[in-house]
């Protein structure tokens, strides 16, 4: 058995104990990870030498395990620092953001209160879960992070310079800032320019300045940002669209087992097949999504995104006729 394998089972059998008020035996415990009696005691044995405290107590004739909720010299449950373990192999997307710092400087800080075998065994423990990010983005400025953020909370109007990525152009103007949200390995900046009604979703890592005027403002009463990001089926914030989506049996398992919007609902075939049903902003988004199941889905409504769909696979396939 791999020593990875070892780890995360130790950590399960610590937060089962925790979670148990009564404890559970040897053979509970074999039987909820599918392994031999001998093997659960050495990983208390293992648990109990890196100084988490493992207790016996007699109950009905059998011996029952517990472990002490609270790690020694510090006041925290063993869940939640084995949560903070997990969040810190899933945090590179914060890199460059003033919450990478302060995260490390807190869970750093936690760790020097733990007796050193229980720091390593938790560095292996951390080493278990590991973060598999494709996609990255640029590195983005942290000076233009947090002056976006105090603008934000302050409510103060900007002058940005941004690049746009399909010119590469830049221009600077005006914008009162909203939120700051993260998407698929990237940040955006939620704002409006004051000369246009329509809201602008931002890359950060394309924001080239960022100045906060005086000038404060005041968001429109009519502008519900929370709905309208709930509504969006990426990104894109625009007026959301009823989209219907037959997929193929082969798909339908993949399919139904996530939500890929609020709103949606499947309709389930007898062929095997599914109708995915939702209604959401962001046609180019709903666009590339459905065109990445290739052959496995088919376009039933909106007419204008079937079109559009239809056409794109017309394209496509000239191109690979020319080579």
């Amino acid at each position: 058995m791999s020593d990875t394998r070892q780890i995360v089972r130790q950590l399960d059998i610590l937060r089962e104990l925790a979670a148990r008020t009564y404890g559970a035996t040897l053979q509970e415990l074999a039987d909820e990870w599918g392994v031999s009696t001998r093997t659960i005691q050495r990983d208390l044995n293992t648990l109990s030498e890196v100084s988490f405290i493992i207790e016996e107590k007699v109950r009905d004739r059998k011996k029952y395990f517990t472990v002490k909720n609270n790690l020694p010299a510090l006041n925290f449950p063993i869940e939640e620092i084995i949560a903070l373990i997990f969040i810190e192999g899933i945090v590179s997307p914060l890199e460059d953001t003033p919450y990478k710092e302060s995260f490390q400087k807190t869970l750093n800080r936690i760790r020097t209160t733990l007796p050193e075998p229980i720091q390593a065994f938790l560095e292996k423990a951390g080493a278990a879960y590991y973060p598999h990010h494709r996609g990255q983005k640029e590195q983005i400025s942290r000076e233009i992070f947090e002056t976006a953020y105090r603008a934000i909370k302050e409510r103060k109007v900007c002058n940005i310079t941004y690049r746009a990525i399909t010119t590469e152009q830049t221009k600077t103007y005006p914008i009162t800032p909203f939120r700051l949200l993260y998407y698929h390995n990237g940040y955006y900046l939620l704002c409006r320019n004051p000369d246009y009604d329509d809201l602008l979703t931002l890359a950060v890592e394309r924001i080239q300045a960022l100045k906060i005027t005086p000038q404060t403002f005041e968001p429109p009463d009519d502008l519900d940002i929370e709905n309208r990001i709930q509504q969006a089926f990426g990104i894109t914030l625009e007026d959301p669209i009823d989209v219907k989506v037959r997929f193929s049996k082969w798909q339908a398992p993949y399919i139904k087992q996530r939500t890929w919007h609020p709103s949606q609902e499947i309709k389930k075939l007898d062929t095997g097949e599914i109708i995915l049903s939702f209604k959401a902003g962001g046609f180019y988004e709903i666009k590339s999504w459905i065109l990445s199941h290739g052959a496995d889905a088919e376009v039933l409504e909106p007419p204008a995104l079937r079109e559009e769909i239809i056409e794109e696979l017309k394209k496509n396939l000239n191109f690979y006729k020319k080579t």
